[in-house]
């Protein structure tokens, strides 16, 4: 499911954890990713430090450790958390399921993780049956796993490249994979793509040696962003990664880029368009400025800065939370609407299923949380987590 490009910083800017991710991910070739600029959203103190320093938390509702969340609906979701202890050279992350709106979680898989930090989880189903996960593991890569019996059973998927970093399907069959690249080769990324569910994987063109990240909803709307020295762009492919088009991106009114460059990543936004994120300000001193495109990538129209961590009902109606406040856009977040100002003091992280219903990580006292809404976000419910 998508993610936010969106963070809790001041309007206009990105918080520190999110662009953590891209500085640490480029420069390292990204051997931590997830869904472009896949976010370290939580502390890397391995839980052991964090219980020294830690308020004493209800263990039903919060963890003194990071869990990743992904919901296909609001009874039906996945959760994976890395169990890495102080001082130990490997650990073990474990995902989880609820069938019952996160009432209770079952163990599905585990495996093994080589450091601490935030362990993201992407669940990807095409129907009542097929479907795909993907774990990301710090400092390892992705593992994906495929069932085809409604997630009761899984099956590791063997991925092209040691160094798989980004994998991604638009259907049960047709699914892209990037790969760390030789960094001798002067190219950030290789690009394959499967058409048998993971069963064989061809290697595709490289794509423009600074692009990053990947983002596409079929054969002929595909993005990637990109890295490096130069004005803010983003890439396009209509052969489903065989070519590619760059696209720059027009600064802010009234403002300039620094042509020195950062980062651009592209994520895609329900059924139509795409939002495009890049951190190089007019002086590149941390502010992130934000776009849309509804034709393919073809243009690209600034988004003022949202007042708060941004989840989408749809392409163009959108929820921003920040502290006790949830506003509101219907046209893609140019204006918004507050809502209420009476939501609890927690930090959410807002994932929106429908117009009623959507879920939330939290970032609570003493922890990490989960909260559900069933009435526009109105009103939030704490949600049981699962325990290593």
């Amino acid at each position: 499911m998508a993610r936010s490009p969106f963070d809790t910083a001041p309007p206009g800017r990105l918080s520190k954890r999110g662009w953590r991710a891209l500085g640490i991910g480029a420069l390292a070739l990204i051997v931590i990713a997830g869904a472009a600029f896949a976010y370290l959203r939580f502390s890397t103190i391995p839980p052991t430090e964090q219980t020294a320093a830690a308020p004493t938390v209800d263990p039903r509702i919060a963890t003194l450790y990071p869990v990743s969340y992904d919901f296909v609906t609001l009874s039906l979701g996945w959760a994976v958390a890395n169990a890495f202890v102080s001082g130990a050279t490997a650990g073990q992350w474990e995902v989880f399921r609820t069938i019952d709106g996160a009432k209770h979680w079952n163990v599905q898989l585990t495996g093994q993780s080589s450091g601490p930090g935030f362990t993201k989880i992407s669940a990807q189903f095409f129907d009542l049956t097929h479907g795909f996960i993907v774990v990301s593991v710090p400092y390892a890569g992705d593992e994906l796993y495929r069932t085809t019996d409604g997630g009761d059973h899984w099956k590791a998927v063997r991925l092209p490249a040691p160094e798989s970093v980004m994998v991604m399907f638009s259907d049960a069959s047709y699914g892209w994979t990037l790969a760390q690249a030789n960094p001798q080769s002067g190219q950030l990324f290789n690009l394959y793509a499967t058409t048998d569910s993971g069963a064989t994987w061809q290697r595709l063109p490289d794509p423009p040696g600074d692009a990053y990240g990947l983002a596409f909803r079929g054969a002929t709307e595909t993005f990637m962003g990109s890295f490096g020295p130069s004005s803010p762009h983003v890439y396009t492919s209509a052969d489903a990664g065989r070519s590619w088009q760059r696209h720059d991106l027009s600064p802010p009114p009234g403002q300039a880029w620094d042509v020195n460059g950062a980062g651009t990543s592209v994520q895609l936004l329900p059924k139509v368009g795409a939002v495009a994120m890049t951190h190089s300000g007019p002086t590149g001193g941390g502010a992130a400025d934000f776009f849309t495109s509804f034709d393919a990538g073809g243009t690209w129209r600034y988004v003022p800065p949202p007042p708060g961590e941004v989840g989408y009902q749809d392409s163009f109606h959108w929820w921003a939370i920040r502290g006790s406040v949830l506003s509101k856009s219907s046209d893609a977040g140019q204006t918004w609407s507050q809502i209420t100002s009476a939501l609890p003091n927690w930090q959410f992280v807002p994932h929106v299923l429908d117009s009623e219903h959507a879920w939330a990580e939290l970032t609570v006292v003493g922890g990490y949380g989960l909260a559900i809404t069933s009435d526009g976000g109105m009103h939030w419910t704490r949600a049981a987590v699962p325990h290593l």
